[in-house]
């Protein structure tokens, strides 16, 4: 064990040292953390097995594993895996936000706020979900979606653009928590035309869940994350100013990456301190659990174009760092014996071992500003630790 964790922490080295571009030591001002959920390496080996062209991961200049175990289970749940990568502390399986004890703890967001940077969240999944929940919010139970949202509108990021617009405002307590919002300040918008067009430096965009995550094809249910829209401040504004189009995507699998664009456009922008960008990648989860090969196989490609996304911006901006990794793997992910052309990869089928989270370690792809300090094999609670060190 010991010797084949040094074999592969020489081999990174070397990695390291022979195909780290310039500017992989520098401290950044700009940090992108983007997380697949439940992506492991049988997911990240069917796109790469499907892809002509390069892809984002075969541009990473620095790669790394993560072990992904939670305080009290060697298999993580998203809670847990979420709070890891978000705070530095391993907690229990089912809390989020908070130590193995129930205290709230501080995360990479709050941090990056207190050095004075601008901060995002971007999903393709609820705003209140485990993965983003855990960088602003502190429950024992991700259920609480409710208080979720609550902390969320105290969470001060500078832009948010996910779905989920029930747990604002369809309540127990009958508060409408984008008016809530608003009194804080921000733009909120229920439709992307709204958000694309908006100038404001400080918005939260709650969509149609049928906007920004494509439907397992094996799944019946239809999105109601709009349901109770009409009675909201934020649709009420919307129609007072004659904004009424509710305009959807015709293909979600856009969603992402455009929302990832449209974000860094408003966090670069008076920004001298910098940006931490969260963006979280949820739907390959949900290909693991399902044991969908085919689902799986177009949600990475899908990734890609998030992927390439971010990277180009890496590239034209220097100053930045970009951290790829997963929270756990789902499935037990592999793929499957068959027969193909040489380069032909059409019909590769991944096959399954498990329909819910594995233990197994998961990959860290990093680019940019800092890139070489993620060479190695990690507790997923150490990565926000080297990127809180490499911001200060």
């Amino acid at each position: 064990m010991k010797t084949s964790r040094f074999l592969f922490m020489t081999i990174a080295a070397m990695v390291v040292m022979l195909s780290c571009k310039n500017g992989c030591g520098e401290k950044p001002e700009n940090v992108i953390y983007l997380i697949g959920d439940g992506m492991g390496f049988g997911a990240v080996s069917s796109l790469l097995l499907t892809m002509e062209k390069e892809t984002g991961f075969e541009k990473a200049p620095v790669i790394g594993l993560s072990e992904t175990c939670s305080a009290n289970n060697y298999v993580t749940d998203s809670p847990a895996g979420g709070t890891a990568l978000a705070t530095g502390t391993r907690t229990c399986n089912g809390f989020l936000g908070v130590s193995p004890d129930s205290v709230q703890l501080e995360s990479l967001l709050k941090k990056a706020q207190k050095m004075g940077k601008k901060t995002g969240i971007v999903v393709n999944t609820t705003l209140t979900e485990a993965t983003p929940g855990a960088f602003y919010a502190g429950v024992t139970s991700r259920k609480e979606s409710y208080k979720i949202a609550e902390q969320f509108t105290g969470s001060g990021v500078d832009v948010a653009i996910g779905a989920g617009l029930s747990a604002f405002i369809n309540r127990p307590d009958s508060v409408d928590m984008t008016a809530v919002l608003i009194e804080k300040g921000y733009d909120v918008y229920l439709d992307w035309k709204s958000v694309l067009a908006t100038e404001s430096e400080k918005f939260v965009g709650i969509l149609e869940m049928s906007d920004v995550h494509r439907r397992n094809k094996k799944s019946n249910t239809t999105a109601s994350a709009a349901d109770g829209a009409e009675v909201c401040l934020a649709a009420r504004l919307a129609a007072s100013e004659g904004n009424t189009d509710t305009t959807r995507f015709s293909e979600p699998t856009e969603y992402l990456h455009k929302a990832c664009t449209k974000a860094l456009t408003v966090l670069e922008k008076d920004a001298p301190e910098g940006f931490f960008l969260m963006v979280e990648s949820a739907i390959i989860d949900g290909y693991g659990h399902n044991n969908d090969s085919e689902g799986m196989i177009e949600e990475m490609q899908e990734f890609d174009k998030t992927l390439q996304t971010l990277i180009a911006y890496v590239n034209e901006h220097p100053n930045t760092l970009l951290v790829v990794t997963a929270d756990h793997e789902t499935g037990g992910t592999g793929v499957a014996y068959k027969s193909h052309e040489v380069n032909q990869p059409e019909g590769l089928h991944l096959n399954f071992s498990t329909k819910g989270h594995t233990g197994t370690v998961v990959p860290v792809f990093a680019y940019g500003a800092g890139a070489k300090q993620f060479s190695g094999i990690f507790q997923n609670k150490e990565l926000p630790g080297i990127i809180e060190g490499l911001m200060e």
